[in-house]
């Protein structure tokens, strides 16, 4: 590549790597290495490509580096780490590493869609991620990155994902020089007290990093919170990790998951589990050993109340003795004949009373006149009697969000959706995307919803999001592109104001997305994060002790990477 030049990922589809593997579609960027879909030619399998960009590969250190993660992540045959199936390159083709092809989700995305995880799927995917961490201990091999953007839920829709660890490119090992040496290497908000101190590490510093990843999934938000790379690692070396109840009180339901999570996050490595496979062990037992990510349950087959050859016999009945014939009484008749008239009189007039008296329109004349809680108590008792209204659900939605209750009001509108998903109007749809603006549970109830009405609830989404803001305006522009994909909105006004957003998550979120837009108008914003590659090394530190940069520059620089290539001259 010509000195100067920008590298493109898209310029190597179509190159066969190592007289193999065919590069045909390009899957994401990072600041060493661009990773794409190939097909491998001796067996037309599909795998993923990890090729060092170019124009670094003239830097040894960065090819030691490279060739050293190939070899690392090699050495270890697990389940729960992704599988490198070969390694190589030399000055006359690109250096790679072949892995694995994984469908499924990133544990990052997961947790930007839905802010915090339930406590029995948190413990159902850390589970698989010590597991697969004691394999890697067990071959000599430190990880020292663990945060959610290297977890990968891997599997199809309606099947139990497993978890897979990814990159090893900053991991230690016993047999590989990785060439680091007083270097703080890892991600800042997840690093332990002795990577931040520029000290020794060993499995225990694996397994502070589960704690504190354990901590983002339960609050949706890391414990600490910097300005600058500096700042954070002071924290992280002497600062204790809050306790979760503090963040969220009704985990108190969970004194053993707490408990194991603060020992996973204790200062003192004598004071964590002694190995990744202690701590998978405390975190299972929290949840009754559940090792999984659970799925919904079938229903169970329909079982008749008999045996289908079992028949019951019943006495026959007795005949019965013929009446004796009744007298004609032609004054009851008469009298019978004006009962019904003067009933059929009261039906009549009355009509108009009882059409008023339904739970509906009662309900909608009280909301029209602003008395929420007697319009909830008539539709309330309407539930019971009308179980397959729709109607009556939809408008008690309404009612509840009115009256602040809303996981109630989601209840409602779930019910009324499974009834007929036909029933969610335009009002219902703002009330929904009116809940994204909102923090944890009910953002993410309300967005899944949203997400099965598709397209209608584009408009709705729209109007909310000018309000949104962090991991709420994320979920919802991502939201938005899901049900609506043909919905415009404008990428540099959505995006770059959270480049600057305090949360770490959403900042790289921010920046990856508007270098997937294609806009050349976001350079501007991102060379301004990309500027803060670097920082100073806390005092207490070797003076020799380099700092990651600052949390979203790295994104922010390659986004800026992807942009002015596709529009040189900015």
């Amino acid at each position: 590549m010509p000195d100067g030049a920008v590298f493109q990922p898209d310029s190597l589809l179509g190159t066969v790597i190592a007289g193999r593997y065919r590069l045909s579609a390009h899957l994401a960027s990072g600041g060493m290495s661009a990773v794409y879909v190939a097909e491998d030619t001796r067996d037309r399998s599909e795998v993923a490509v990890k090729v060092l960009r170019p124009d670094l590969a003239g830097s040894p250190d960065v090819v030691r580096r490279f060739l050293c993660e190939g070899a690392i992540a090699g050495m270890i045959e697990h389940e729960n780490v992704v599988r490198v199936l070969d390694h190589g390159g030399d000055d006359e083709g690109p250096y790679f590493i072949v892995m694995e092809l994984l469908e499924g989700e990133g544990l990052f995305d997961r947790l930007l869609r839905q802010g915090a995880l339930p406590p029995s799927e948190t413990v159902a995917i850390l589970v698989q991620v010590c597991t697969g961490l004691e394999a890697a201990h067990r071959e000599g091999v430190i990880h020292r990155d663990l945060k959610p953007e290297n977890i990968f839920l891997h599997g199809r829709r309606g099947v139990p994902p497993v978890v897979k660890i990814l990159d090893f490119g900053v991991a230690s090992s016993a047999n590989a020089e990785t060439g680091d040496a007083g270097f703080v290497v890892g991600t800042p908000e997840y690093l332990s007290p002795e990577q931040a101190l520029g000290q020794a590490v060993d499995a225990r510093t694996d397994v502070y990093s589960v704690g504190v990843m354990a901590w983002r999934m339960l609050i949706g938000r890391t414990p600490f919170t910097a300005e600058s790379p500096d700042s954070m690692i002071r924290k992280q070396a002497r600062e204790p990790v809050p306790p979760l109840t503090e963040a969220r009180p009704d985990l108190a339901a969970h004194p053993d998951l707490v408990a194991a999570v603060a020992r996973a996050c204790a200062k003192n490595p004598d004071d964590r589990p002694a190995s990744a496979e202690g701590l998978a062990e405390e975190l299972a037992r929290t949840m009754g050993h559940l090792t999984h990510l659970p799925t919904p349950a079938p229903l169970p087959p329909f079982r008749a109340s008999l045996p289908v050859n079992e028949s019951v016999s019943l006495p026959a009945p007795l005949p019965a003795a013929p009446a004796p014939p009744a007298p004609v009484d032609r004054g009851r008749r008469l009298r019978i004949a004006a009962l019904v008239a003067l009933a059929l009189g009261f039906v009549v007039a009355g009509a108009p009373l009882y059409l008023r008296s339904r739970p509906v329109p009662r309900a909608e004349r009280l909301l029209a006149r602003g008395l929420h809680q007697e319009a909830r108590d008539v539709l309330l008792g309407a539930e019971e009697g009308h179980p397959h209204d729709a109607r009556i659900r939809t408008l008690l939605g309404r009612t509840l969000f009115k009256l602040a209750q809303p996981a109630a009001a989601l209840d409602s509108y779930e019910a009324a959706f499974r009834i007929d998903p036909a029933a969610l109007e335009r009002t219902d749809l703002d009330a929904l995307a009116e809940a994204l603006t909102r923090r944890g549970n009910v953002a993410e109830r309300a967005g899944r919803l949203l997400a099965r009405t598709g397209p209608t609830a584009g408009q709705a989404i729209l109007s909310v999001l000018p309000r949104t803001s962090g991991a709420e305006r994320v979920r919802a522009i991502d939201l938005l592109r899901t049900v609506d994909p043909g919905q415009r909105i404008d990428t540099v006004s959505s995006w770059s104001p959270l480049l600057e957003d305090p949360d770490c998550d959403v900042r790289r979120a921010a920046a990856t997305r508007l270098g997937e837009s294609g806009n050349p108008a976001a350079i501007p914003f991102l060379k301004n994060l990309a500027r803060l590659r670097e920082g100073r090394a806390p005092s207490g530190t070797s003076p020799s002790v380099q700092v990651p940069s600052v949390c979203g520059a790295p994104e922010a620089e390659n986004a800026l990477t992807r942009l002015q290539a596709a529009a040189p001259g900015r």
